[in-house]
């Protein structure tokens, strides 16, 4: 929580990691008290779909921020040394080939993300001014805050600028651990291609003859690593990628849902834009990562390994064998994120928003 500044008082100081729990109890409880005691149809779908989102998006947010920065703390600061590490290396023939395709993966990650961000945050301002327009200018999110009477003074200015502040904090929150396990992949992907650029050397003869033992030891030494750093890693990954998809899977049936009753068909365009794009952000690195895997395995079989005295044909083997053992996000440890999850996570969405249809509208 580096974002949130130091507080003098040292007591204080140690719960601000307290700051964004808190504040997504609150959000979470503001949607379940509006359910309970404010809703008195399903008629109003926009209504019904935003605080169905903010529902699930909030029990997401706090059950991965759990998982993920408190009960395997130690594996994410682990993965995160690791990338200072291989940033900051100087090891023979690898260390230039990081210093092209790290900083180009990097270079793209972070502009992917920024993109995205920026998209998701500016087409997503809709949605609490329709809230807004369709309350009579009272409550962006659809709901009012308990305790404060229409009577008071603070009724309006604390509804209407408070929402705004929960709409986008919240949302602006989400986003953000997106993008940065977006970024944690492309470390990973930059970390193959540099192995692979390294593999390539071995299809120049002079190499194999010259500085092969070297060349086969600092590729076995940087897959080794990447191995076992993305295998610890992967226990994040799967709590994320499992808690994520799922939650994105239920918002983007919301999406759908609201979509097929909404009377604003640019609503319901830019709803179900904003959830597919999010489901291809989290799909995409799983893709990319599963490709310059199976590239890395192809590089090496082009290499002239047949040129190779016998005990480096010997590490040769050691390293191909290792290669077998694909770098691939999972999720739920039974499928792989890819452009097939894309899919099957949008036809998932689909189904549930024709069934709910189907039992609450029909």
């Amino acid at each position: 929580m580096k974002c949130i500044p130091t507080i003098p008082c040292t007591t204080i100081d140690k719960f601000r990691f307290l700051l964004v729990p808190l504040f997504y109890v609150f959000s979470i409880f503001c949607s379940i008290w509006h359910f309970l005691y404010e809703v008195k149809s399903v008629d109003n779908i926009l209504d019904l779909s935003i605080n169905t989102n903010f529902l699930v998006g909030g029990v997401q947010v706090l059950w991965t921020n759990a998982v993920v920065n408190i009960g395997l703390k130690q594996n994410h600061l682990k993965v995160r040394r690791y990338f200072e590490n291989i940033v900051e290396s100087s090891e023979e023939f690898i260390s230039k080939a990081r210093e092209e395709h790290l900083s180009k993966n990097l270079q793209i990650a972070n502009t992917v993300a920024r993109f995205f961000y920026i998209f998701f945050m500016v087409n997503c301002h809709m949605f609490p001014i329709f809230g807004l327009v369709q309350t009579n200018y009272v409550s962006p999110n659809f709901y009012r805050f308990p305790g404060i009477p229409p009577t008071s003074v603070f009724f309006y200015p604390v509804n209407i600028i408070g929402q705004f502040l929960i709409y986008f904090i919240a949302v602006s929150l989400y986003i953000i651990m997106d993008c940065l396990f977006f970024i944690y992949m492309f470390y990973f992907r930059g970390e193959i291609q540099s192995i692979t650029a390294v593999v390539k050397l071995l299809s120049q003869k002079e190499n194999v003859t010259v500085n092969c033992d070297q060349i086969l030891r600092s590729i076995y030494r940087a897959h080794r690593d990447l191995l076992n750093e993305f295998n610890s890693f992967s226990r994040v990954l799967w709590h994320f990628y499992c808690h994520k998809l799922l939650s994105v899977i239920l918002l983007t049936c919301s999406s759908f849902f609201a979509y097929s009753k909404t009377t604003s068909l640019v609503t319901g365009l830019v709803m179900q834009m904003l959830m597919i794009s999010l489901l291809f952000l989290l799909c995409m690195p799983g893709q990319l990562l599963d490709n310059c895997s199976d590239n890395l395995q192809e590089t090496l079989y082009e290499s002239l390994w047949y040129e190779m005295q016998p005990k480096d044909q010997r590490k040769f083997l050691i390293l191909y064998k290792a290669s077998q053992r694909s770098i691939k996000a999972e999720t739920m440890g039974i499928e792989k994120m890819s452009f097939s999850t894309l899919v099957q996570g949008m036809k998932t969405a689909i189904s549930y928003a024709a069934f709910i249809y189907a039992v609450l509208l029909s």
